[in-house]
């Protein structure tokens, strides 16, 4: 009887162990095909950000914990943890992104309108222009040099009566009205020099050619050379006008309108030496600058001249003084173009002619007037041309005159210090 009791107890214990087996197995099973599921469709699941598919993953992979299969405990927290790596952000990335700088244009509209140290202003680029047309008005920087060309075109028109009158009565024998016309061109090659930051010495080199419709004459040769200084004796200072003293010498490397044929002859210069001075100040008030200047020069006497003018010989002159004003105002419509206007008027007195015989004769006084336009175009960041004309306004100046000017700084002479 009881044996029969332990062998029905043997028999219950071997059917509880083999159920157990067996379902231990059925769960190993189950586990395998999961994973193989899983790892046959990896790029449906791994290779997708997809949330909804990231999810799904998860509760593939939940039954796969120490809960269900305690064996493959280690899978599993291996296979979350690689999970866990592939859905986190990768910082190294994020920071390499961070130090390296974006090619994408800022659309921040306060960064792009902001003024940048090396944008030009209106107002220096206004005096940038400003400058190079009218020079008297600035310095150069120490140790800068620079060369500009210049070539001025003028037109003299006038009309001369020529009378002739009998010897024994008032009776006119002769009415002739002759016009006259004159064409001038000049080219002038100016040089420069900062010798400090406010004193700037140049140097003018003209070349002169000139047509007389009456005479029937043209001629063409070296005019009078020239040097200046201008020289700024006050540093500059708010609410205070800039001023610059100016000084020149004029030679007489042309040819003389004393020493030549005065009936047939036409001369490259004025024929005496002159010494001159002046001031010339500025205001700016953007986007215009105000200008004005006002100079003076004197002749040195000439003598010894020996020129046959009619029945008279020439001996000496003496031009005595002239002087003239300046004013105007530039204005700059944008970067590249300006527009510069202005009126001159010049005068001479104390002029004398004495001939061999001792006559002596003094010419009236002479004024002369112009109005000037010039416009400066920025043709390069650094190259400024400017173009004017003119026109006369009194009887003794150019009827119209033209002009054009250029820096020389593409061949070299030229170097600009800041």
């Amino acid at each position: 009887m009881q044996k029969q009791w332990m062998n029905r107890s043997i028999l219950s214990l071997s059917i509880g162990l083999a159920m157990i087996g067996v379902n231990v197995y059925a769960a190993e099973d189950n586990a395998s095909d999961v994973n193989a599921q899983v790892t046959a469709a990896p790029s449906a699941v791994e290779g997708t950000t997809d949330p909804v598919a990231a999810e799904s993953r998860a509760q593939v992979e939940a039954p796969l914990t120490a809960d269900n299969n305690p064996d493959t405990e280690s899978a599993v927290v291996t296979t979350i943890d690689e999970r866990t790596a592939s859905t986190a952000p990768d910082t190294t990335a994020t920071n390499s992104a961070s130090e390296t700088p974006s090619m994408v244009p800022e659309n921040n509209a306060a960064g792009v309108l902001q003024q940048k140290a090396d944008d030009a202003t209106t107002k220096s680029n206004l005096e940038e222009v400003f400058t190079r047309s009218e020079q008297q008005y600035s310095l150069s920087k120490r140790g800068s040099y620079s060369a500009t060309y210049d070539v001025d075109y003028t037109y003299y028109r006038d009309s001369r009566l020529d009378l002739a009158l009998s010897d024994s009565s008032s009776t006119l024998t002769r009415l002739r009205v002759e016009e006259d016309a004159q064409h001038t061109i000049t080219n002038t090659f100016t040089f420069q020099y900062g010798l400090l930051d406010n004193l700037t010495l140049t140097a003018s080199l003209p070349l002169v050619a000139k047509s007389d419709n009456l005479k029937d004459e043209t001629t063409a040769g070296l005019g009078d050379i020239s040097f200046g200084a201008r020289w700024e004796p006050f540093p500059l200072k708010a609410g205070r006008l800039p001023l610059i003293l100016f000084g020149s010498l004029s030679t007489k490397t042309g040819d003389s309108p004393y020493e030549i044929d005065a009936a047939r002859g036409l001369s490259t210069g004025k024929g005496y030496y002159s010494i001159g001075g002046g001031a010339s100040t500025r205001k700016f008030i953007d986007p215009v600058v105000l200008f004005a200047s006002a100079s003076a020069s004197y002749g040195l006497k000439e003598s010894g001249l020996d020129q046959v003018r009619g029945s008279r010989i020439l001996d000496e002159f003496e031009p005595g003084i002239s002087g003239g004003i300046a004013f105007g105002f530039a204005y700059s419509f944008n970067y590249d173009v300006s527009l510069t206007m202005s009126y001159q008027q010049s005068f001479s007195t104390n002029s004398e002619f004495t001939f061999t015989s001792g006559e002596v004769s003094s010419p009236a006084d002479q004024t002369s007037a112009s109005l000037g336009f010039s416009l400066g175009v920025r043709v390069s960041p650094k190259t400024i041309v400017n173009g004017s004309v003119g026109f006369g306004l009194t009887e003794d100046a150019p009827d119209v005159s033209l002009g054009l000017s250029f820096p020389l700084d593409f061949l070299g002479f030229g170097r600009e210090t800041r």
